[in-house]
């Protein structure tokens, strides 16, 4: 009887350990499934001879995050880690792959991060990413005293700088963030953001040298969209409306998508009284943004300027449906007797 209990306790904790064992099995993946990359389909057979290796996971996670396939790398990233909870960089890439999920969850990406700082305390790469998670989260103390304990190392001093000016800016400090913009520039003469974030802040300031500056970060990138548009914009508050206008036509061909230099090239050729060329634009903005407000109502006033007051009234109306303060749309009804 003794004999019978100590068998059945003994088979009870085989079965109970062959669960866990199973457990921590992860996503098992056909290595002849071609609608996987060779990198990703190579791993998975090594896997699949030897499925409970932590370091195969992580390296096809790694894989899967380097494609952008984050989901997938999250199931392989989250298996690495429950098979060794001792590795820093597993725990770093599981963080990095929480944040680029749109479902982030922000606290279990900052629980792998310090976790993977207790494993490896200088760890440069988990501290930066945590700093940015801090910044996120307008917990500036703590992301700027590990972001100034990056300063001094070589591989990491701009981007230390880059988000120290960041925070500064976000704080409204714009004295230092420029400060640290330019430590970060001075670092790596090719800091294309601190350089971009510099003329943003140079444009807001409305700085004589302003234009400079976004031909810099051009100068740093040819392919900015966005630096296009932010020079675009501030000569249009120049008044210098056809350097605008090409400025928004090279932002709007290096990407097709911009709204708001397809909206901006409407506002210029409804001042250009182009009105028949300002809805084209404007349409071409709904088709981005389809409840876009200042552009149904910019719409709207070149329906009203070429003498279609019916469908002016429309858009003026669905523009305040989006926005009910728009100051376009209600002076428009105002003009048409509404």
């Amino acid at each position: 009887m003794l004999f019978q209990r100590v068998l059945t306790a003994l088979l009870i904790i085989v079965s109970v350990l062959a669960c866990s064992s199973k457990g921590n099995m992860g996503r098992r993946i056909d290595e002849n499934d071609t609608s996987f990359s060779k990198d990703i389909r190579d791993i998975s057979a090594r896997i699949n001879k030897d499925p409970e290796n932590a370091e195969l996971y992580y390296r096809r996670g790694n894989a899967f995050f380097y494609q952008e396939k984050y989901k997938d790398a999250l199931i392989d990233l989250e298996t690495s880690v429950s098979l060794d909870s001792s590795n820093s960089v597993s725990h770093h890439l599981l963080a990095e792959t929480i944040l680029k999920l749109d479902t982030a969850d922000s606290r279990k990406a900052r629980y792998h991060l310090e976790k993977a700082l207790k494993l490896k305390s200088d760890f440069a790469d988990a501290k930066l990413t945590l700093s940015k998670l801090y910044i996120a989260r307008q917990e500036y103390k703590k992301a700027e005293e590990f972001l100034k304990s990056l300063t001094d190392n070589q591989d990491f001093a701009d981007k230390a700088f880059l988000y120290l000016g960041i925070s500064k800016k976000e704080q409204k400090d714009t004295a230092n963030a420029l400060v640290y913009f330019e430590k970060a520039i001075q670092s790596n003469s090719n800091n294309y953001e601190a350089a971009m974030q510099t003329a943003l802040i140079k444009a807001e300031q409305n700085d004589p040298l302003a234009l400079q500056y976004f031909d810099r970060v051009i100068a740093m990138n040819e392919y900015s969209d966005e630096a296009f548009y932010g020079k675009g914009l501030l000569l249009q508050k120049q008044l210098k409306y056809k350097d605008a206008f090409i400025h928004y036509e090279k932002a709007r061909t290096i990407n097709p998508g911009h709204i708001l230099a397809t909206y901006n090239t409407a506002v210029l050729y409804n001042l250009f009284e182009d009105f028949e060329k300002a809805e084209e634009m404007c349409n071409k903005t709904l088709d981005l943004a389809p409840n876009y407000p200042n552009a149904l109502a910019l719409r709207g006033f070149s329906y009203e300027k070429r003498g279609d007051k019916k469908r002016a009234e429309v858009d003026y109306r669905k523009a305040l449906e989006s926005d009910p303060k728009n100051q376009m749309a209600i002076l428009g009804l105002k003009a048409l007797g509404f």
